[in-house]
C-alpha cells in the first residue's frame, strides 16, 4: 500500500498564524483524501489530526466545549473551532495596506509575485475590482522600470496581458543570458578541470622511469622521494611541503557580499563560519566567537527564528532540523549547491542545499537573504552580510558625522505608530467620600457625526478606545475640537472625576530650572513624543473611569487622556524615570532636549535616547524633531550659546495685537507680557497705567497714558536683549531701582543680564520717600 506524507507538527506561536494554519489544512485535507483516511470515523479522523498536531494542539483542544458542555465529536466542528481559535477577525484595511505595499522582490519570478498578489487579494474584500487592483499592482511593483514603462503605455491593458507580456519578457532575458554566457561557462569549466587534475606536473622519461616537478618542494625527482615529506613549513606549520612553494599567503577568501550578489557558480568556493573579524586602526584582528554569542529573533518568512549574529561568517546557515520544522511558501524550494563549510578548526561541512527566505526585524522591512541548509544539531547563524543589512550591527571605523535623514533612516521604527511606556499600567486612585458622576450625553452637530464616527473607529482600532457595554459608576462628558486639516481631536470633559483623584504630586521643574542646567551647551536638537499622553496605558478599572458618551454608545479610554489632573504629574514621572538618567537631556513633559558642548557629545547622547527608546517602545513625532542646531526653539524661548532670547513668534503676536477695547483685552496682553517679563526692564512701571483699568472701581477709558503704555510695551518687546545662562559657579550681581509706579532689578553675571524682575507698588508703598522705596527694592529681590 502507498504511504503519504503527512502535514508536520504546526508552530501556533508564529507570527502569522493564520496564514500557517490555512496552509497546514489544505495539506491535512490532501493528506487525508490521498490515504483514504477521509471515509474514516469522525472520531478516528479528530484522533489523526489531534496526533499530527502534538502536545499543543492537544491543550488548545482540550479547552473547546460545544454549546451543551458536552464533548466536541464531529471532525467538521473541531476543525472550524481550531480555524476561529487561529484566523481573528480579519482588519480589512491591514489586509489591503499588506496588498498595497507588496512589490517584487529581488530574485522573484513573475508567476511567484502573481500568486503572492491573488492571495493577498484573496483577504481584502476588493470585490469586481480585485482582477483590475491585481493589474494595477502588479504594473506599480514590478522590479524592472523599462517593463513598468512599457505596460503603462497600453491602453486596454488586462491582467492577463500583463502577466503574459511579464512571462514572455522573463523567459527571453532568461535565454539571452544563457546564449550569452555559454562560451564563458564553457571556459572556466575548461579551466577547472585544468587545476584539478593534481598539484604535480610530470615528465616520462621512459616506461618505468617517471620524474616529477613538485609542487612540494620545488624541485624534480621520483616519486615518493620528496625530500619535504615529513617536514614542517615555516609559514602555516603545516607538514610535507618546504616554504618557499608554501601557497597560504595566495589564499583568498571571497566576502559574504559577493556570493549574494553575485550569480556566477559557487562551485568548489569554501565559505567560513564560527569566526570573528574586526577592524583596529586599519590592521585585521582575528578572533574566535566562542566565549559570548549575540541572539536575535528574527521573522523568516513569517516564522520567529531565533539566530546567533556572527560576524565572522560569510554565509547564513539554517540547520536541517529547523529548516524542516518551518512552513514556507511553496516558491520557498531548497536547491543544490556546491558550497563548501569551513567552520572552527577548518572542518569541512557539505550543504543539503541552498534557498532565498525573506526575513525581517519589523514586520514593514523585509530583506531577502541566502541559506545553506547544513544537517547538524547547531544554532541557526546569522552572517555578517546579513547582519548589515538587517541593521543589526554597524562598523565602525571612526565617528560618524549623521545628518536627520540618516537618523530618521536608522531610527525609523522610533518614528512610527504609537508607543507604550513599559511597566505597569496607571492606576487612577479615587477618594473614597466621592461619589461618582453620570453626566448626560452633549449635543454634536449634525454636520460632524461621519467625522466623529471615522475618528472613534479609527481610535478604537489603535487601541487608544474600546466601546462599552456594560453600566459604568461614572460617564464623563466628550469634547471635540476641530483641527485645521478638518479632522477632529477627541477629548475628554472630567471636571466631575478630576475632583475625587488623588494626586501624585510629582515635582514639575520650572522653566527656568531646565534653562539654568543648558549652560555651556551649543549644540542642541528637541524631540517631541508623539501623541505624549497616550503612551501611557492605564488599568482595567481606571480605563472605566475614564468612560465618556457619544451619538454612537459609551467608550472608555485605554490610554491616559487629556484633561486628567494627575496626567501632567504622572507623564513627567514615567518620562523622567525613562530618560532622566542620561546625562545632557532635559525632560519638560512630552519635549526632550538634547544637549552637548559640541557636536560629538551631542551626537552620542542622542543616539543614546534613540536606543533607549526603541528598546522601550517610545515614539517621536518626525515633524516636530529639531535636529543638531545652534539655536533651538524651546518652550517659548529661543537657546543657544550666546544665552537666551525672547521667540520672535511671541514677539510679533504682541507687536500686532490690536489695541485693547475692554477690561478682558488689557489681561489677555498683560498675560502675553508677562510671559516675557525676564526680558523686560521694570515691566511693572511700564504697564502700571493699564493695570490701573483693571480696579474693579475704575471704568475703562482709554488715553493718552494707556496709549503711551502701549506703544512703550511694543518698543520694548521689539528690543528684548539675549540674557546670559545662569551659571550657579559665578558671582552674581543684583541691580534695583524705584519708580513711583513701581519696583526694578536685574541679575548680572560677569556684567551680562541673567534676568530682570519686576513688582508694582501698593497704593501706601507709593507715598514713600525714594530712599526707602529702594530699600524696600533690596529687601524684596536679595
Amino acid at each position: 500500500m502507498e504511504t503519504f506524507r503527512p502535514p508536520g507538527a504546526i508552530n501556533f506561536s508564529c507570527s502569522n498564524l493564520a496564514d500557517t494554519w490555512n496552509r497546514w489544512t489544505q495539506k491535512l485535507k490532501n493528506y487525508l483524501i490521498a490515504s483514504e483516511k477521509d471515509k474514516k470515523p469522525d472520531g478516528v479522523k479528530i484522533a489523526i489530526l489531534l496526533n499530527l498536531l502534538g502536545d499543543e494542539g492537544t491543550d488548545i483542544f482540550n479547552t473547546f466545549k460545544s454549546e451543551n458542555g458536552k464533548s466536541i465529536e464531529k471532525f467538521d466542528d473541531v476543525l472550524e473551532m481550531f480555524t476561529n481559535y487561529c484566523i481573528p477577525r480579519r482588519n480589512v484595511v491591514f489586509e489591503r495596506f499588506k496588498f498595497f505595499s507588496c512589490s517584487q522582490q529581488e530574485g522573484q519570478q513573475v508567476d511567484n509575485y502573481l500568486t503572492e498578489l491573488k492571495t493577498l487579494a484573496s483577504t481584502c474584500d476588493f470585490g469586481d475590482q480585485e482582477e483590475g487592483l491585481i493589474r494595477d499592482r502588479v504594473v506599480l511593483g514590478i522590479r524592472d522600470m523599462s517593463l513598468q514603462e512599457r505596460l503603462l503605455r497600453e491602453s486596454d491593458l488586462t491582467l492577463k496581458k500583463a502577466a503574459e507580456f511579464l512571462r514572455a519578457s522573463e523567459a527571453s532575458k532568461h535565454q539571452i543570458e544563457s546564449v550569452k554566457s555559454a562560451s564563458k561557462v564553457h571556459e572556466i569549466q575548461k579551466n577547472r578541470d585544468k587545476n584539478s587534475k593534481g598539484t604535480a606536473s610530470y615528465t616520462k622519461n621512459s616506461a618505468s622511469d617517471t620524474v616529477f616537478n613538485c609542487q612540494k618542494c620545488g624541485k624534480e625527482h621520483k616519486k615518493l622521494k620528496c625530500p619535504a615529506y615529513g617536514k614542517i613549513c615555516s609559514k602555516c606549520k603545516r607538514k610535507n611541503h618546504f616554504a618557499a612553494v608554501c601557497k597560504t599567503v595566495k589564499k583568498n577568501y571571497r566576502s559574504v557580499n559577493n556570493l549574494e550578489n553575485d550569480n556566477s557558480s559557487n562551485s568548489g568556493m569554501n565559505l567560513f563560519i564560527d569566526s570573528v573579524t574586526e577592524q583596529v586602526n586599519n590592521d585585521m584582528l582575528i578572533v574566535n566567537s566562542l566565549d559570548s554569542m549575540w541572539l536575535k529573533k528574527i521573522d523568516v518568512e513569517n516564522n520567529m527564528i531565533e539566530f546567533k549574529l556572527d560576524t565572522g561568517a560569510e554565509i547564513n546557515v539554517l540547520p536541517l532540523s529547523v529548516y524542516k520544522s518551518m512552513c514556507l511558501p511553496l516558491k520557498c524550494t531548497l536547491s543544490k549547491t556546491n558550497i563548501t563549510l569551513v567552520s572552527y578548526g577548518n572542518f569541512k561541512l557539505n550543504p543539503e542545499g541552498e534557498l532565498i527566505l525573506n526575513c525581517s526585524v519589523n514586520q514593514y522591512h523585509k530583506v531577502p537573504l541566502k541559506f545553506v541548509v547544513v544537517n547538524v544539531s547547531s544554532r541557526p547563524i546569522l552572517g555578517l552580510s546579513a547582519c548589515q543589512k538587517l541593521n543589526l550591527i554597524k562598523k565602525i571605523e571612526q565617528v560618524e558625522t549623521i545628518s536627520k535623514d540618516s537618523i530618521m533612516d536608522q531610527y525609523s521604527e522610533v518614528f512610527k505608530g504609537l508607543g507604550e511606556f513599559p511597566g505597569k499600567p496607571y492606576h487612577i486612585e479615587i477618594k473614597s467620600e466621592i461619589k461618582p458622576v453620570i453626566n448626560a450625553p452633549r449635543r454634536v452637530p449634525q454636520s460632524l457625526h461621519k467625522e466623529l464616527e471615522k475618528t472613534l473607529n479609527e481610535l478604537v482600532q489603535l487601541g487608544i478606545v474600546s466601546p462599552v457595554n456594560k453600566p459604568t459608576e461614572w460617564v464623563n462628558s466628550l469634547v471635540i475640537v476641530e483641527k485645521p486639516n478638518g479632522k477632529l481631536r477627541i477629548c475628554l470633559d472630567p471636571r466631575n472625576l478630576n475632583k475625587a483623584i488623588k494626586r501624585e504630586h510629582y515635582v514639575i521643574p520650572s522653566v527656568d530650572e531646565i534653562i539654568s542646567r543648558l549652560e555651556g551647551k551649543q549644540c542642541f536638537s528637541v524631540l517631541d513624543l508623539k501623541e505624549g499622553f497616550w503612551q501611557v496605558p492605564l488599568d482595567k478599572d481606571s480605563a472605566e473611569l475614564c468612560t465618556f458618551n457619544s451619538p454612537f454608545g459609551r467608550y472608555k479610554f485605554n490610554r491616559l487622556p487629556f484633561g486628567i489632573c494627575s496626567a501632567p504629574e504622572v507623564f513627567q514621572k514615567k518620562n523622567q524615570k525613562l530618560f532622566g538618567d542620561i546625562k545632557g537631556v532635559e525632560i519638560y513633559f512630552d519635549d526632550l532636549i538634547i544637549a552637548g558642548k559640541n557636536k560629538e557629545e551631542h551626537d552620542k547622547i542622542l543616539v543614546e535616547v534613540l536606543e533607549r527608546a526603541k528598546e522601550n517602545n517610545i515614539k517621536f513625532n518626525p515633524n516636530k524633531f529639531q535636529f543638531r542646531i545652534e539655536e533651538v526653539k524651546y518652550m517659548g524661548l529661543l537657546v543657544s550659546k550666546d544665552g537666551i532670547k525672547a521667540d520672535p513668534s511671541h514677539v510679533r503676536a504682541i507687536n500686532e495685537i490690536e489695541k485693547p477695547t475692554s477690561k478682558n483685552d488689557i489681561k489677555r496682553l498683560l498675560g502675553m507680557v508677562n510671559f516675557l517679563s525676564k526680558f523686560i526692564p521694570n515691566v511693572s512701571a511700564v504697564t502700571s497705567p493699564l493695570r490701573v483699568l483693571l480696579k474693579k472701581d475704575i471704568e475703562f477709558q482709554w488715553n493718552h497714558e494707556q496709549e503711551t503704555s502701549f506703544e512703550e510695551i511694543k518698543r520694548l518687546i521689539s528690543s528684548t536683549p539675549v540674557l546670559k545662562v545662569f551659571n550657579d559657579s559665578l558671582p552674581i550681581t543684583i541691580q534695583c531701582d524705584s519708580s513711583k509706579d513701581g519696583l526694578g532689578a536685574c541679575l548680572l553675571q560677569e556684567g551680562h543680564p541673567v534676568s530682570f524682575a519686576s513688582r508694582s507698588l501698593t497704593d501706601c508703598e507709593k507715598k514713600l520717600c525714594p530712599d526707602r522705596k529702594g530699600i524696600i527694592s533690596y529687601s524684596i529681590f536679595i
